[in-house]
């Protein structure tokens, strides 16, 4: 698969790191794009395997397959990911990419989130530690808590969005206490009832994604190196201005147009 097929395949399923990474020259966008086929790759096994035995050892092939690649020499199996992921050994550790390998394990469980603070770590493993490879990849820094604000920022807002499908994988976006301090349970969630008691223990969430976006503004201009890495985290603002009250409800999708400006914008002023 050369880069123009991982283009079209991110146009169709990560359209906004797809935009970001528009921006990067050349040769950090082919990286970019290489590791956002494998995020895509790891991250849809929850979503499309209804046996968690079989999602286990789909990503136990992965772990060997990235393993595989930072061998001495180096093996890399025949898949278009993995042979773009093999361009990328110089620059990324094998703890950090297995790293995102590791965190999508819980997904596979179908375990809920024990608290806030729980569904923060995960976020912060995934969407976070994504953001910090892409920033490796272009040779651009972040300081620290503005990359976990970007991070947080983008994560939640997608969790958020993705609530119904998360729900029915036993992953919903929602705080084990916060569900149960509102009269909930995860049982509740994976068939779609009470729809009052899950919009209330879904406050939290949502006042965490709005802090992280406060956090991100008050970090000032992003550094224009950066901009492909994390620039899409900017647009989690019109995403989380969008997401219907209702929890359970598929969330609209927003036009390309308005992305596409925010994101010039954003590379022209840094905010």
């Amino acid at each position: 698969m050369q880069d123009t097929d991982f283009d079209k395949m991110l146009q169709a399923s990560d359209p906004d790191r797809r935009l970001a990474a528009l921006f990067a020259p050349a040769e950090a966008r082919a990286r970019l794009f290489a590791l956002y086929a494998f995020n895509q790759e790891i991250g849809r096994v929850a979503e499309a395997t209804s046996e968690g035995m079989i999602g286990e050892m789909k990503l136990t092939w992965w772990h060997d397959a990235v393993a595989d690649l930072y061998a001495d020499p180096p093996r890399v199996r025949r898949h278009a990911v993995t042979e773009g992921l093999a361009e990328l050994t110089g620059m990324i550790s094998l703890k950090d990419m297995q790293g995102l390998i590791d965190a999508r394990l819980d997904d596979i469980s179908a375990r809920p989130y024990e608290s806030l603070d729980a569904l923060l770590d995960y976020v912060d493993a995934t969407a976070g530690r994504l953001m910090g490879l892409a920033l490796r990849l272009c040779e651009a820094e972040l300081a620290p808590e503005t990359l976990q604000a970007a991070g947080r920022a983008w994560g939640l807002t997608g969790l958020l969005r993705a609530f119904p499908v998360r729900a029915k994988i036993g992953r919903a976006p929602v705080g084990g206490d916060d569900l149960s301090d509102a009269g909930a349970t995860p049982a509740m969630l994976a068939q779609g009832l009470g729809e009052e008691k899950v919009r209330r223990a879904v406050i939290p969430v949502r006042r965490a994604a709005e802090q992280a976006l406060a956090d991100l503004k008050a970090a000032g201009a992003l550094p224009a190196a950066a901009l492909p890495a994390t620039g899409y985290a900017v647009l989690a603002r019109g995403y989380l201005d969008t997401l219907p009250d209702n929890p359970y409800l598929i969330a609209p999708e927003r036009p390309l147009l308005p992305r596409q400006l925010r994101l010039t914008w954003l590379s022209l002023t840094g905010r």
